[in-house]
């Protein structure tokens, strides 16, 4: 498979409290093939992203639905059983942005390392919903996470099944950055070498296709991520301006596979 041009756009509008407004948005953006919808940005989250992800995946067919989430507001157990749900909802389409915001230095890498473990205490078969023998799932499958770190102490299970991704795409945004060696994307001001699987280039609407497409051929992007701040004007100049650089492509069963972006190993398979 040909390596994808990856398109990314942040909306941080407190007019996504408007469910007509929202989805004209996202529609806009599902229009101009772009592969993610990221909901905030660093010193912008009018909205509870979580939320707005949960209403907004059955409103969309391909796109990555990614929610910034606060670290000094958010606690991991509610936020891998939220993020969880919302994995099932886009059938593997969901993503997550922490935000350091002033938190503790460590806190946001402990809520990373504890979300992880609660997803990886359900193996991806535990369900099994047998009406003629009672049987929900087996217990045998599921297990504590008893995660301790330096902020947070969970104990687990998570009850909420593995997410049909593992992992929700972990996104980690240069601008309020956070020490994960294994981020799966990284949102930067300037190209080069990151601590993460793939890199997309913080653009200005006015872009050069030509130097993005330069860039991307050398191995130094990715793709690009864009700020929306007019989506109806924005989305369909984007379109057009970057139809060179962008296959249209069906979306397959999840985002990792629509990205190439390996799903990551649970827990106790790392610990083998």
């Amino acid at each position: 498979m040909s390596r994808p041009f990856i398109l990314s756009a942040g909306l941080a509008d407190s007019r996504l409290g408007d469910p007509d407004w929202a989805a004209a948005a996202l529609a806009l953006a599902e229009q101009a093939w772009f592969d993610l919808i990221v909901l905030g940005r660093p010193g912008a989250v009018p909205f509870d992203p979580l939320v707005l992800a949960a209403w907004a995946m059955p409103l969309t067919s391909g796109i990555g639905v990614i929610a910034c989430v606060p670290t000094p507001l958010s606690h991991p157990f509610h936020v891998a059983r939220a993020l969880s749900a919302i994995d099932f909802l886009g059938a593997g389409r969901s993503g997550w942005c922490p935000l350091p915001g002033g938190a503790p230095d460590g806190k946001c890498e402990d809520m990373i390392a504890a979300a992880r473990s609660l997803w990886d205490g359900w193996q991806p078969d535990t369900l099994i919903i047998d009406k003629a023998s009672g049987h929900y799932l087996d217990s045998s499958k599921v297990r504590a996470s008893n995660h301790q770190g330096p902020f947070f102490r969970v104990a687990g299970p998570l009850n909420a099944m593995r997410p049909p991704q593992g992992h929700p795409l972990l996104i980690v945004d240069s601008d309020d950055p956070f020490a994960a060696a294994d981020a799966d994307i990284a949102l930067v001001r300037e190209p080069g070498p990151v601590a993460a699987q793939q890199r997309l280039l913080k653009t200005p609407i006015a872009a050069n296709p030509a130097e993005l497409g330069r860039l991307f051929d050398a191995g130094e992007i990715d793709g690009v991520h864009f700020e929306i701040v007019n989506p109806a004007a924005e989305f369909p100049e984007l379109a057009q301006l970057l139809a060179p650089l962008v296959t249209p492509r069906a979306p397959p069963a999840t985002l990792r596979e629509r990205l190439s972006i390996p799903a990551p190993a649970q827990q106790q398979e790392r610990a083998a």
